[in-house]
């Protein structure tokens, strides 16, 4: 047998494709939802074998049937589970990722990978190869050689690992590798349903063999082996122990049709691996991918050569070379681009599949916007993070990051650069600048295309571009703030958080810092024995839950909550908006376009959305933002959008008809769920079933209803079990979208905006409640998010289009806020109504309400 030098990696395929399943969260997905948590898990850890030790020849064994240990023993593996559905359809990509890496995949008709990976060891270790076995199965430590064969076990996490050799399965076990069959006939292994003997677990196992020295001499000496209950079980079930000890022997003698020389000289397929890491939005391992592939110019994508380009100036799909080198050289105010570098590869070139060739490029970081907007005019520009540029351009056709976050609602951030590196787009030009440009041109017609056949392209061209303009000149208009009024209110809050303190600590009969969870935990549940709820990684929690559910037991706690509410709103926006105010007294927030994944917008540096309006303290501080003099500000709010869209799009005739009466949908829902007139209807019950009416809307379950409103989870079902049957066609349709989820692993609002649901169809109960909840969710705040994103691009455009010179200057939930000449207050009322109330064609109709003043609260 011809002797071999180097070594050689064996991976039990089942194994590590179990694990990583298992470890990562199923909401793991690609941005169309296709579940990528095993794919994800598998490609990390051979990631982490090339990384931490280096190209090496590579076998990946799968199990093709169970080596005849169903014969020796009929209940062998009879109580695992069938393979999760998650995992059944990630199960075909991982042979090819594996084959990506330049690695063989090996299987054998009716045998185990562990036996397959066992002949291997055995043949390699005869040719002079050093072997290292990954896997997830203990038993494998049997085949541990301390001159060539050492095992590689998973652990806890993906990419856990332990080498063992000889002294390490002594070290762990009390014993040698050879001893390892012996001790599963004696302890038996649940996940492979091996019986061994009851009563006999590690510690015992390994303490026999190391006094007796096999299996088989235990059992010749069961007399003399202590404890008469474990006599009895070794005599009951010698047998079972000698059948145990068969199936956990690895069988060495296969075999197993491959060549190990061969093997040996496989390289791995970079450009494949690339490929298939992008097709997954493998984001992290390829980075690490790269890292570990090193050679940084053999590893990047080779940018399209000329001759490429100007074939697709023959084909008529480009304007000429040098039109294109002259839009760019204007975009860039000056910076001249090579000719044999213009475009990075790509899909092709059909922008005008979802809207237009996007002309120019600019791409962040850019040149300053002073420096190009002479040249630019009202040219089309595409751009990364149009917003932040400080002016946007007015030929804006389309935004990179705006795009991205429309393909992948869920993810953290779109980093231009990043971007560009998952798709493969590479430029070789010096100049930053010019590589961003390239750069940009080559992500948005990668774009264009994902959108146009997601169905987003309208979604895009006609709502969230347009609304890039609308957004920066409300940022840039920003809303005066009364700073001297603002002060008032914090003396009064600063003065009731002072008495409250008093009032705390004379409750506790001691001084202590109220702000800390640590301090106040010591304080209600070990000095005043309050009841504790639920315990975290510090303590016992004393969080808003917590306090919510033990607030009868003593008055120091709605002291505490009210403490904690003025705290927090005098540490958000008393004491820190007067430091945000410009030299004119206005205040600009800045909106959040790309973050929440229904869609929503949001408000940073201040956050002005959350400041509460149902609160005494909430209502003052909006009194404070005000109109600048000589104009008025004009409120205009949706009314129960989110109701009126669960009407319109279960098509739930009753509620409907609730809305076209007039009558007040929470009146009506209180009468139904506490089975009273509606007449009889008191305040506190109308506030419940507001709750419930909101709470379906969002697909809160059960559980979530029953913490909102405080109480038993048997009662707040049966307020859901009234609802449905008052209104069946609303739990009709939360069924059907649930079911279309699953199936798609997607679900899409009205207007297209997709949100990627893979919890749906998750494993676990608690993930596919959770699941179900972003489903129904999706689909009723989202097209409330994309109808509040037309009203803002119609009204800014009616203003516009009549002349007016008041302005759009906030967003908050439900509501628009604009600011203009008194005189303009009762046409722009009526302006606001009618375009946000055209937004959307919904039965029942949108309504909108709209109110005059000169502040925030008196609009409002």
């Amino acid at each position: 047998m011809d002797r071999l030098s180097g070594e050689l990696l064996l991976i039990d395929g089942n194994s590590l494709a179990y694990r990583a399943f298992f470890a990562l969260p199923e909401s793991i997905a690609t941005s169309t939802g296709e579940p990528t948590n095993a794919i994800f898990g598998f490609a990390s850890m051979l990631v982490k074998m090339l990384t931490d030790h280096g190209v090496r020849p590579t076998i990946v064994v799968w199990d093709r049937g169970t080596s005849g240990r169903t014969k020796v023993y009929g209940e062998y593996k009879a109580g695992r589970l069938s393979r999760p559905d998650l995992l059944k359809e990630q199960w075909p990509e991982l042979a090819p990722l594996v084959e990506a890496f330049g690695y063989s995949n090996l299987s054998l008709e009716g045998y185990e990978a562990d036996d397959v990976i066992a002949s291997l060891a055995e043949r390699a270790r005869e040719q002079g190869l050093r072997v290292t076995i990954l896997t997830g199965d203990r038993d494998m430590f049997q085949l541990v050689d301390d001159g060539q064969v050492t095992v590689m076990a998973t652990g806890r996490g993906v990419t856990d690992t332990k080498v063992y050799d000889r002294q390490a399965v002594i070290d762990r076990y009390g014993i040698g590798p050879e001893l390892i069959p012996d001790f599963y006939g004696l302890k038996g292994d649940t996940s492979d349903n091996i019986p061994g003997v009851p009563g006999i677990g590690d510690k015992t196992a390994a303490a026999l063999l190391q006094e007796w020295g096999s299996l088989e001499e235990v059992l010749a000496h069961v007399d003399d082996i202590s404890g008469k209950k474990r006599q009895e079980n070794l005599r009951a079930h010698a047998e079972d122990a000698r059948v145990s000890k068969v199936l956990a022997t690895a069988q060495r003698a296969l075999e197993v049709p491959i060549d190990l020389a061969a093997v040996a000289a496989s390289p791995a397929d970079r450009s494949r691996l690339r490929d298939t890491f992008r097709r997954w939005e493998l984001r992290d391992p390829l980075r690490r991918l790269e890292e570990a592939l090193g050679d940084p110019d053999e590893a990047a994508p080779a940018p399209v050569a000329s001759t490429a380009l100007r074939a697709k100036v023959r084909e008529g799909e480009l304007a000429d070379v040098g039109s294109l080198r002259r839009d760019v050289a204007v975009a860039l105010a000056g910076v001249e681009v090579p000719e044999d570098a213009l475009f990075a590869d790509g899909p092709g070139f059909r922008f005008g599949a979802y809207g237009g060739p996007p002309g120019p490029v600019l791409a962040g970081p850019c040149a300053v916007p002073a420096e190009l907007s002479a040249a630019l005019g009202d040219r089309a520009v595409t751009i990364h993070d149009a917003k932040a540029l400080g002016a946007v351009p007015p030929g804006l056709v389309h935004d990179t990051e705006v795009a991205a976050y429309l393909l992948e609602p869920a993810r953290r951030g779109y980093p231009f650069r990043e971007l560009c590196e998952e798709r493969g787009f590479a430029a070789e030009i010096e100049d930053p600048a010019a590589r961003d440009a390239v750069l940009a041109r080559a992500l948005a017609e990668w774009q264009g295309e994902q959108l146009f056949e997601r169905g987003l392209a309208e979604l895009f061209r006609e709502v969230e571009l347009p609304l890039v303009h609308v957004l920066r000149e409300m940022e840039l208009a920003g809303l005066a703030l009364d700073t001297d009024r603002l002060e008032r209110v914090a003396g009064g809050v600063r003065q009731e958080v002072l008495e409250l303190e008093r009032e705390i600590w004379e409750l506790a009969e001691e001084e202590f810092v109220i702000g800390s969870p640590k301090q106040l935990e010591e304080i209600l549940f070990g000095k005043l024995g309050l009841t504790r709820k639920r315990r975290g990684k510090t303590g016992f929690s004393t969080d808003a839950r917590v306090l919510q559910a033990i607030r009868g037991e003593h008055p120091i706690i709605p002291r505490i909550e009210r403490f904690r509410e003025l705290t927090k709103l005098a540490q958000t926006y008393l004491d820190a908006l007067p430091e945000l105010v410009d030299a004119g007294g206005r205040l600009h927030t800045t909106f959040n376009q790309t973050s929440a994944a229904t869609g929503r917008l949001s408000s940073v540096d201040p956050n002005l959305q959350n400041i509460p309006i149902r609160t005494p303290l909430g209502r003052e501080i909006r009194a404070c933002f005000v109109a600048a003099p000589g104009n008025v500000l004009v409120s205009a709010d949706y009314s129960q959008v989110e109701l009126r869209l669960l009407a319109h799009i279960a098509g739930e005739d009753v509620l409907k008809d609730i809305f076209r009466r007039g009558e007040d949908v929470h009146t009506e829902t209180a009468a139904t769920v506490f089975g009273v007139a509606p007449e009889t209807v008191d305040v506190g019950m109308r506030s419940r079933a507001k709750m419930v009416n909101f709470g379906i809307a969002y697909g809160l379950s059960a559980y979530g209803m029953a913490d909102r409103l405080d109480i038993p989870q048997e009662e707040a079902q049966e307020f859901i079990d009234r609802y449905f049957e008052r209104f069946p066609a609303v739990a009709a349709w939360i069924a059907r979208t649930i079911e279309q989820g699953t199936e798609q692993g997607y679900v899409a609002t009205l207007f297209g905006r997709r949100r990627q649901v893979p919890e749906l169809r998750a494993r676990r109960w608690e993930l596919r409640k959770q699941g179900e909840r972003f489903a129904v969710n999706m689909v009723v705040q989202g097209t409330a998010a994309d109808i509040m994103k037309v009203a803002m691009v119609r009204t800014a455009r009616a203003l516009a289009d009549e002349g007016l010179a008041t302005r759009l200057v906030l967003q908050i939930h439900d509501e628009l806020l604009f600011e203009g000449p008194e005189a303009e207050a009762e046409a722009v009322a009526a302006l606001a109504v009618r375009e946000m109330e055209e937004a959307f064609e919904l039965d029942p109709p949108l309504a909108v309400d709209a109110g005059t003043g000169p502040n925030w609260l008196a609009a409002k």
